[in-house]
């Protein structure tokens, strides 16, 4: 019988990366103007300020822990997140389906994209070298519950409060991905 193994931090955040990387490309397959376009919006950003929440408060303070206040990963990642922040209530505020939501939409988009690369590139790697795998695994179950737990900004008020539950299909992993998740991670899973 095999044990499945939960994901450590760092695995747990690429795997949001993913996951919020594929649905960015949904949004990007619905024309404008579409009301799926505007739901898959909102839920996409309540699920990237859970990350977000997860990263500022599991993944930032080991990442800076024994380095330079003024490491350029560090802070860069943490401006970032004020800005992913401050577009996440513009476009909550915005009117679903005008030019301004739809500019909105796309600056995030755009931005927690190239975030995500440069945290991959970057920050994962350095924390990965100076961390402990067994407090790796820890805060992956602790990232885990904030951001199952989190609403780090309330929401505007008004019909987005009432959204229909998520029944968006889960992203299909392609082979070459099961095989990465198989070979490094150990995942038997079948998806």
């Amino acid at each position: 019988m095999t044990v499945e193994r939960e994901l450590d931090l760092l695995e747990q955040m690429t795997t949001d990366h993913e996951v919020l990387r594929v649905r960015f490309s949904e949004l990007a397959g619905l024309p404008l103007g579409d009301p799926r376009r505007d739901r898959l919006a909102f839920l996409t950003a309540d699920a990237l300020l859970r990350h977000l929440a997860a990263e500022d408060k599991h993944l930032y303070p080991i990442a800076g822990h024994g380095r330079s206040l003024h490491d350029d990963a560090v802070a860069h990642g943490q401006q970032t997140h004020a800005a992913l922040y401050e577009l996440v209530r513009e476009l909550q505020a915005a009117t679903p389906g005008s030019t301004e939501f739809d500019r909105l939409l796309a600056r995030l988009i755009e931005q927690a994209t190239g975030h995500f690369g440069q945290e991959e590139a970057q920050l994962f790697p350095a924390v990965r070298t100076h961390s402990a795998a067994p407090s790796l695994q820890a805060l992956g179950e602790q990232a885990r519950e904030t951001e199952r737990i989190a609403s780090p900004r309330p929401r505007a008020t008004g019909p987005r409060d009432v959204l229909p539950p998520d029944d968006l299909v889960a992203p299909e992993l392609s082979w070459h991905e099961r095989m990465h998740r198989r070979f490094r991670f150990g995942d038997t899973r079948e998806d």
